[in-house]
């Protein structure tokens, strides 16, 4: 099937052989913007809080998911580059299903002084243990070599 058949059956399957270059360019958007330029400046990170339900929000946020009300420029706030592991797995397949050399241990971190929270690694010398409700900071490039992506944030670590 090509470009200018036009498929009628659901069931039946359509495919494309060969290459296809797919590009995908994600913008961080006006609230990943501010978030990402702090970041770039400072060791802690920003969020916002709503006026009207007092949530606290990070990933920082333009509007309440749950008041949907707008969030003004005075309701941002720094808060610790820290937080506690909710739940975390550990890795030993790299993305494209081979071994990885040395395991990597990917976690869910609800952030210090928020309702949010964020994926990261954590770097630590006993991969074995129970690391759930542990507390973790990040470590951040030198601030000299940050870009105001989420590449500033190298890993988490024990604290």
């Amino acid at each position: 099937m090509g470009f200018i058949e036009k498929q009628t059956d659901p069931t039946t399957p359509m495919h494309w052989r060969g290459n296809m270059q797919a590009d995908y360019f994600y913008p961080a958007g006006i609230a990943g913007d501010k978030f990402f330029q702090h970041l770039k400046q400072n060791d802690t990170f920003l969020a916002t809080k709503c006026s009207k339900c007092n949530k606290v929000l990070f990933p920082p946020r333009l509007y309440c998911e749950d008041c949907y009300i707008e969030i003004s420029d005075d309701n941002w706030i720094e808060v610790p580059a820290s937080g506690t592991i909710r739940l975390f797995t550990i890795v030993k397949l790299n993305a494209h299903g081979e071994k990885m050399k040395k395991p990597k241990i990917m976690a869910l971190i609800d952030v210090e002084n928020t309702d949010g929270s964020t994926l990261g690694v954590v770097k630590t010398q006993d991969i074995n243990s129970n690391l759930q409700g542990a507390k973790v900071k990040a470590i951040l490039r030198p601030k000299d070599k940050r870009e105001g992506t989420m590449k500033d944030i190298l890993h988490f670590e024990l604290i």
